[in-house]
Formats: C-alpha cells, sequence, structure tokens
C-alpha cells in the first residue's frame, strides 16, 4: 500500500513538473515574440507564466534553452510529413502538392506568435533562429524536394525542368500568397478562400512544370 501511494504521488509530481514546464514555454513564447531571444530576460519569462525566476531555473538553466524548448514544442507538426512520404509513390502531383501548401498554412495560422518569433530572430539575430531553420524549414524543403524528384524519376517533369529549382519556385509560391492575403492584405485577394486560392495556384504552377 505504501509503495502505491509512494508511486502515485511521484505520478503527481511528474504531472505537476510538467505542467510548470508547459506553462513556462507557452509564456516564453509570448515575450521572445515581443521582445526578441536578446530583448527578452528570465524574470519576464518567469512573471508571465506566473511563477518566480528561482522557480523557473528548476526546469531550465537559461533563456536560450527555453527558446529551443519553444522551437522543438512546435515541430511536431513536421511528423505528418513522414506518413505523408510513405504515400508519396501513390499520390499525384497535385494531391501531394496540395497536402504540403495546406499543412504550412496550418503550421503558420496554428501559432502566429511562434512565426513572429522566427521571423523577428532570423532577422536581429540569424544564428538563434537556426534551430527552426534545422527542425522545420529544411526538413519541408527536403520533402518537397524529395518530390520533385521522383517525379522526374517517373517522367512526370518536363526535361528542362531543375527539381531543386521548381522546389524554391513552389515554397517561394505559396510564402508571398500567405504574405499577400494575410500580411498585406491586399484588396482584390480579401473574401478568398485560402484552400480556392491554393488550389489555383498549384494548377498554375503544375502547368508549368509537368509534361
Amino acid at each position: 500500500m505504501k509503495e502505491d501511494e509512494d508511486r502515485v504521488d511521484e505520478e503527481a509530481a511528474e504531472g505537476e513538473a510538467l505542467s510548470t514546464r508547459e506553462k513556462i514555454i507557452r509564456a516564453a513564447l509570448e515575450v521572445f515574440a515581443d521582445k526578441g531571444l536578446h530583448g527578452a530576460t528570465v524574470v519576464e519569462i518567469a512573471k508571465a507564466a506566473g511563477i518566480t525566476g528561482g522557480a523557473l531555473y528548476r526546469y531550465f538553466d537559461s533563456k536560450e534553452e527555453i527558446f529551443l524548448a519553444v522551437v522543438d514544442a512546435h515541430t511536431a507538426t513536421m511528423q505528418a510529413l513522414d506518413l505523408v512520404r510513405e504515400l508519396m509513390p501513390e499520390l499525384e502531383p497535385k494531391t501531394a502538392l496540395k497536402f504540403i501548401a495546406r499543412g504550412m498554412f496550418l503550421f503558420v495560422y496554428s501559432d502566429w506568435d511562434f512565426i513572429r518569433m522566427v521571423i523577428g530572430e532570423s532577422v536581429k539575430n540569424p544564428e538563434a533562429a537556426r534551430p527552426f531553420l534545422d527542425k522545420v524549414l529544411n526538413p519541408s524543403r527536403d520533402f518537397v524536394r524529395e518530390c520533385m524528384e521522383l517525379w522526374k524519376e517517373k517522367g512526370l517533369l518536363k526535361e528542362e525542368v531543375d527539381p531543386v529549382l521548381a522546389t524554391s519556385a513552389f515554397l517561394g509560391m505559396m510564402g508571398y500568397l500567405l504574405i499577400e492575403k494575410d500580411i498585406f492584405k491586399y484588396q482584390d485577394l480579401e473574401g478568398a478562400e485560402l484552400t480556392d486560392l491554393v488550389d489555383r495556384y498549384i494548377s498554375m504552377f503544375l502547368e508549368g512544370i509537368l509534361t
């Protein structure tokens, strides 16, 4: 009986620790998004999380470690790419690119503070944003390139199409669509459904690269 009680107490303590750690990560995201890595302080992060600075140091040794934890917490979305990678040989190019494009927008819309944080650090301190590049952007780019190379091997792409350049063109096109629609809010895109825009952009893109 005593052993069972001890085990319950240990599990409760672990759950509380996890909850506090998650609170710190969520609070840090807001602080980093507003002030950047260098502008943020551990005291501000602790205050936003509702704990003391001393309590925060029980979970993280530095704000740099917290920053990495924030990035890690937002890379789970990329696991979906592994699932689709297995289906790639069976997917038509339009279906595959639709999935990739919608996944990109879902990732962005799911947490705008995270995107703000990454963009800010990329401009002010590119090295600090390196974990995001390594864990999110590079895997995404590699996945699209693998798709293009597979379609090239199957003879689906025009002979003159370079898979690497086609990858950059596709990702750049989707990125600029996001900027036009949701950052600059161009009037000619107002009211347009995102899924419809993505479908039309992909159709135009494929007309240029498919045989």
